[in-house]
């Protein structure tokens, strides 16, 4: 364990004025994070949305708030029923870029049945095609994920190139 350097508050040596402001900080930075991640959600769905709206009718924006609400418990769902396979391809004694191939695999398969139960279970959402829209979510999240993947690449390159 690090010594403590004698600038540096331990949590005991705080008043109790400064453990409720360093807990009302942190819970206002669980809910800010919360909040960007609704607005990614909100962002992903009226995507879809917006490209698909010759397949989908929404009774009123409610649907849209619905579908949000439930994209998280549709794709925990979704990830029940890919553990298995996910774990059985564990335990294959196959190299590892395949491997890493069957796991993009199963999570864009794990993204195309969570969107799919998302257009089943948000009420007041009506498509046509259901697997339309699921498959441009999924490539939407796919995309997203490349785009990351390509900056945090970018950064870990000019942090090499600066030690």
């Amino acid at each position: 364990m690090e010594p403590q350097r004698p600038d540096e508050p331990t949590w005991a040596s705080l008043s109790t004025r400064e453990k409720v402001s360093a807990a009302l900080g942190m819970t206002g930075l669980g809910l800010g994070i919360l909040a960007a991640l609704a607005m990614m959600m909100l962002a992903g769905v009226l995507a879809v949305a917006f490209l698909s709206s010759n397949l989908i009718e929404a009774d009123g924006t409610s649907s849209l708030v619905w579908a949000v609400l439930l994209c998280l418990p549709c794709g925990l769902l979704a990830t029940v029923f890919a553990t298995p396979v996910r774990l059985a391809l564990g335990l294959t004694g196959i190299s590892g870029r395949i491997k890493r191939r069957a796991d993009m695999a199963i999570s864009a398969t794990t993204t195309f049945l969570g969107a799919l139960l998302v257009e089943y279970l948000t009420p007041g959402l009506h498509v046509e095609h259901s697997w339309l829209p699921a498959l441009l979510a999924t490539l939407l999240v796919a995309l997203a994920n490349l785009v990351i993947n390509h900056i945090e690449r970018r950064k870990g390159h000019r942090n090499g190139e600066e030690r």
